[in-house]
């Protein structure tokens, strides 16, 4: 997750510091707010999309305020765990370099992942969907090269349903990040925001003192 932090500015927030407690800490968590979710809607357009989960994932969380601060968090729920193999990537190369080869345990759930990709592929080819794949597997009678183990057909039917199989991950996968360039691109436009309605709030405070 990434927090939102009010630094700098420092006359505007002594001037709020001034004010009195409750009031500083109610009308300061809204203005963060606001621009916790001008940073929410850039992750979420950035966010890597394969079913949108990751992007409807991300969200913002109030987690505290008092007298001259304010704190809001934004970022993936806990479901979309993985988003942190998108923003850092996976492995650096260096355990193969450093330990050797690939071990035959890892190398062999690859290929059986290769090979269940390859199998599919010409089960779609030839139409062959749902129940149909089972019947692949108990009469072998619908015109493909090969007769589907049993392990094959449960395999087979994870991937139907667009699940996950041992195998199908690669180390040293790319980072895709979009919460960093998220910060990075919105920061100042976020920190103008608060500055402005900061100023804009106080200069009314004090007109009506």
């Amino acid at each position: 997750m990434m927090k939102i932090e009010l630094k700098g500015a420092a006359e505007l927030r002594r001037k709020l510091m001034a004010m009195e407690k409750g009031l500083a800490a109610d009308f300061l968590q809204p203005i963060v707010h606001t621009g916790a979710m001008m940073m929410e809607a850039v992750m979420q357009q950035l966010a890597p999309r394969r079913t949108s989960a990751l992007a409807v994932g991300i969200h913002i969380e109030d987690i505290k305020a008092g007298k001259g601060y304010a704190y809001s968090l934004v970022g993936p729920d806990k479901e979309q765990y993985y988003a942190r193999f998108h923003e850092w990537g996976l492995g650096t190369g260096r355990a193969t370099q450093l330990f050797g080869p690939i071990q035959e345990k890892t190398r062999r759930r690859r290929g059986n992942w290769e090979n269940s990709q390859r199998i599919r592929r010409e089960l779609l080819d030839k139409f062959i969907l749902g129940k149909d794949v089972e019947r692949a597997y108990r009469h072998r009678d619908l015109g493909i090269s090969y007769g589907l183990s049993r392990r094959e057909l449960r395999r087979q039917m994870i991937l139907g349903k667009g699940g996950y199989l041992q195998g199908e991950r690669r180390p040293n996968m790319a980072a895709h990040p979009f919460m960093r360039p998220a910060v990075t691109w919105c920061w100042p436009y976020v920190r103008q925001m608060i500055t402005e309605r900061l100023r804009a709030l106080i200069d009314k405070f004090e007109a009506a003192a």
